[in-house]
């Protein structure tokens, strides 16, 4: 397929027990959209790879890295849709936490901003990652001045024009990728907010739960006082 309107990345880690019907979801709700799915495979242990490859598809990409964690897969995904010329850019994790349903007014707005951010407003995550987003809210609000309400999402939309400059302009290797598009957005490109349905992770493991806590944030409040001064 040559340049899709589309690019869904979905960066994945030891999700057997989901990721199959996570694709075929993405591929029914996108299914009159000229559009790929990106999976992005960090290093899985499990049947994870197998059974993605097992989906009988042209739409489907999958690109193997070795385990570098979530947000250097979605960077390498990111990197690929603008390799595919992809008109926009859509990034969702593999977690089935997120309905598809959703996605429609996220696409009805396409045109109209350069990112498009989903909102928990009902979050089913454990309470400790939701007092570390109301911190980071607060966080960005007195470095950068951007009130985002839910900046590290996995559910966004963006276009391609926005996410080139950001690759070009900005060094996004970290492990919040994410929050770094949605601080450049806030203050350089038009962005707005829509409220999506989130539901309880029920397969898998949290990347981060295998991933030193303390250490995480210390690294993200590092790389945010550093971008303080670049932006």
């Amino acid at each position: 397929m040559k340049s899709p309107d589309l690019a869904i990345v979905i960066p994945v880690y030891n999700e057997e027990g989901i990721i199959k019907k996570v694709i075929n979801d993405w591929l029914k709700i996108t299914k009159k959209i000229k559009s790929v799915i990106l999976i992005v495979d960090d290093g899985s242990t499990d049947k994870t790879l197998k059974i993605i490859r097992s989906v009988k598809t042209k739409r489907l990409i999958v690109i193997r890295q070795k385990n570098s964690g979530h947000g250097p897969a979605i960077l390498k995904g990111y990197n690929h849709s603008i390799k595919k010329k992809a008109k926009y850019i859509f990034q969702v994790d593999s977690d089935n936490q997120f309905f598809t349903s959703d996605f429609k007014k996220f696409w009805k707005l396409k045109d109209k901003f350069d990112l498009i951010l989903g909102n928990r407003k009902i979050r089913h995550d454990k309470n400790i990652r939701l007092y570390i987003t109301r911190i980071l809210r607060l966080l960005l609000l007195i470095l950068f001045g951007a009130n985002i309400k839910d900046s590290n999402i996995p559910y966004r939309l963006m276009n391609r024009r926005f996410l080139e400059y950001s690759l070009k302009n900005y060094d996004l290797r970290t492990n919040i990728v994410n929050i770094i598009l949605s601080i450049i957005a806030a203050k350089k490109f038009s962005m707005t907010t829509l409220i999506v349905k989130h539901k309880k992770r029920l397969t898998g493991k949290v990347w981060i739960v295998s991933y030193n806590l303390f250490k995480f944030c210390a690294a993200s409040l590092i790389t945010l006082i550093k971008m303080r001064f670049n932006i």
